[in-house]
């Protein structure tokens, strides 16, 4: 659905675009010029939400430490609008289907089960599944449906992605590595369903507390990250000091979709506090890769459960 959905979005910008050049040709300018000038469109539209986000980010919830230079500020803004034009623009709308990486059962080997975001699909993790960080894991990949619908909604898909993850792998329990609202859709699953079939959770970016940008977003999982929302309590009133141990918080103190920045992390949680990387940039972050690698280097360490030990 988000693929179709970015598809005609896509359609919508390139009819823009050529309305552009064509108006650029009748005023004079040269077709390959007109031309150039309207293929910007993505790229300004993408970077003005965001500089929006940026600065909204920076007013409401300034930087313990010193501020950014100015030369930072535009790397940091440029590096998450070029990773979102590729990603909107290109990898959601066209590479949502591609194959994931082969499943070999053995169950010493690491499972790992990604889980998207608000607005995205399971594209999102080509950038780390081109990598070699999960290169010694099994790996699977969900698309949260519908859409715009509840959080909860979500929880009986992730049971079944993981029962399929460990039958298909041999492991006794999956790690999952959730980016945004993923983390949120994790806490659900751990509610409907409980623990026992997860390792670790490890989120990235996940608005935990909430964000302010969630009043403002299309659907009922965005107003169940809002701050202080009726949801996000009822999550938390459902969790108990061991539940939240399994999880490892990474986030960014430039977060420019998750405001307040604290909200990331998970009180009960060990935590990861990463500089300089946006929202989107942290799915394409090799700092936050390596994070994940030892993470799940951790849990490996410790030795898998046999299944019939995670069968109690």
């Amino acid at each position: 659905m988000m693929a179709r959905i970015l598809r005609f979005v896509v359609a919508a910008q390139l009819a823009a675009a050529f309305a552009i050049a064509l108006g650029l040709a009748h005023l004079g300018w040269s077709a390959w010029l007109a031309l150039a000038a309207a293929a910007t469109l993505p790229v300004v539209v993408q970077g003005v939400l965001l500089a929006i986000q940026f600065a909204t980010g920076a007013l409401l919830d300034r930087r313990a430490q010193a501020r950014l230079s100015l030369a930072r500020a535009v790397r940091l803004w440029w590096r998450e609008t070029w990773i979102s034009v590729v990603t909107f623009c290109w990898r959601m709308p066209f590479r949502a289907g591609s194959p994931l990486p082969a499943i070999h059962r053995n169950p010493a080997v690491p499972a790992v089960l990604l889980v998207h975001g608000y607005l995205c699909n399971r594209a999102i993790w080509r950038p780390l599944l081109a990598s070699d960080t999960l290169a010694r894991a099994n790996v699977l990949a969900v698309n949260l449906e519908p859409v715009f619908g509840s959080i909860d909604r979500y929880a009986d898909l992730l049971h079944d992605a993981i029962i399929r993850l460990r039958a298909d792998s041999g492991a006794a329990r999956v790690i999952l590595v959730c980016h945004s609202m993923g983390g949120l859709a994790a806490r659900a699953y751990l509610r409907a369903h409980g623990d026992a079939l997860v390792a670790r959770v490890i989120t990235l970016a996940t608005p935990h507390a909430g964000t302010v940008f969630g009043r403002v977003g299309i659907g009922a999982n965005a107003r169940q990250m809002a701050p202080r929302s009726r949801y996000l309590r009822e999550l938390a009133e459902a969790e108990n000091k061991a539940r939240r141990a399994k999880f490892v918080c990474i986030a960014s103190r430039d977060d420019n979709l998750i405001v307040p920045r604290s909200s990331p992390l998970l009180a009960g949680a060990r935590h990861v506090v990463l500089e300089r990387i946006g929202h989107l940039t942290m799915t394409a972050a090799p700092a936050a890769w390596q994070h994940v690698a030892q993470e799940i280097e951790r849990i490996n360490a410790t030795g898998t459960p046999t299944r019939d030990s995670a069968r109690t």
